[in-house]
């Protein structure tokens, strides 16, 4: 029998940041004369959905003004079509032969076959919901299309991780956030944070982010929160902090590579296993060589990935993990006993 999910089943938001630039970036192709802060805000989703959600008009500000800065640091080149006007009349615009593929870059095969897989990835979806919505609003809106083919756009970044999209938006606009975490030793606390940055290590999610009950910084993996993001509220409104200084940021992130860098595996493996082809030995150079040589951000987690592997290989260190690997495989046959 199917249980049917209730009405307040957590689910992701809707838009992340990656996918409103996307949104932005389209429209301002689309429109040749340009659009206006007003219009965009009435036409792109991500806005709609902010005002919806009761963000202030200053934070849509702020966060329009934070969208222009991003697209110009990824080498967009947005424009003013009349700077000397009054602020809200200001027209903004992506010229079309500045978004063009530079004339004398040169690409290898590999790269080309890497462009040609994301292209079919792309076509499938792309426009399709949201950017494509921004594109109908502006039509209504009376705004002429300088292009009508913006094919070659990816739609959004996905993960798995439900909290990925609160978090970076309280990144975003530096909210305090509050989760309940668990351990790998299956304890689960309350965290109260100031987010700072999110970053894939490994295929893994995690949230460097100022700890504000014990007073240090702290990594979080995404994975491991299990609850529903919370802004902490001041009143009615959300709690802002300051930002970090990029000196603050250049040194959490100095730590975390410097705790993996110390983070050290190695392992036995067997030829022509599925393991030996997962680790690369088959290219390596080397024939009469199988041990591999890694490093690695958390334990727990590197245990629950080679336990697909436990048959092709011996763990020489750390020795922990091989206690891991075995007490997964424990906890497994207990759960099914």
């Amino acid at each position: 029998m199917v249980n049917k999910k209730s009405a307040d089943t957590w689910q992701p938001a809707k838009s992340d940041k990656s996918e409103r630039l996307l949104q932005l970036t389209c429209a301002l192709l689309f429109a040749e004369r340009g659009l206006t802060k007003a219009e965009l805000f009435r036409s792109i989703p991500a806005y709609l959905e902010a005002t919806a959600s009761g963000t202030s008009e200053e934070s849509l500000n702020r966060m329009f003004e934070r969208d222009k800065v991003d697209l110009k640091n990824t080498g967009i080149q947005l424009q003013t079509v009349n700077p000397n006007a009054d602020p809200d009349e200001i027209s903004y615009v992506i010229a079309g032969d500045t978004f063009v593929w530079p004339q004398h870059a040169k690409l290898s095969a590999k790269q080309l076959q890497l462009l040609e897989l994301a292209a079919q990835v792309w076509s499938q979806a792309s426009l399709e919901a949201d950017a494509n919505q921004a594109l109908v609003r502006l039509k209504a809106l009376g705004v002429e299309p300088a292009a009508t083919d913006l094919i070659g756009f990816a739609p959004r970044i996905e993960t798995r991780e439900p909290s990925f999209t609160p978090i970076s938006n309280a990144i975003d606009e530096s909210i305090e956030i509050t989760f309940s975490y668990r351990k790998a030793n299956g304890e689960v606390s309350k965290r109260h944070v100031q987010p700072w940055s999110l970053h894939n290590v490994d295929g893994q999610w995690l949230l460097q982010s100022f700890d504000l009950d014990h007073s240090e910084v702290r990594n979080f993996l995404l994975k491991r929160i299990v609850s529903k993001v919370q802004n902490v509220k001041n009143g009615e409104a959300d709690k802002f902090f300051e930002k970090p200084n990029d000196t603050q940021v250049a040194a959490a992130i100095a730590d975390l590579q410097e705790h993996i860098k110390n983070q050290v595996c190695e392992l036995r493996v067997k030829r022509d296993s599925q393991a030996w082809f997962h680790f690369h030995l088959d290219g390596s150079g080397k024939p009469n060589d199988n041990t591999v040589t890694f490093n690695y951000m958390d334990l727990h987690l590197l245990a629950e990935e080679l336990r697909d592997f436990a048959l092709d290989i011996k763990v020489l260190r750390p020795k922990e993990l091989a206690e891991l690997i075995k007490s997964g495989f424990e906890k497994v046959a207990s759960d099914h006993a």
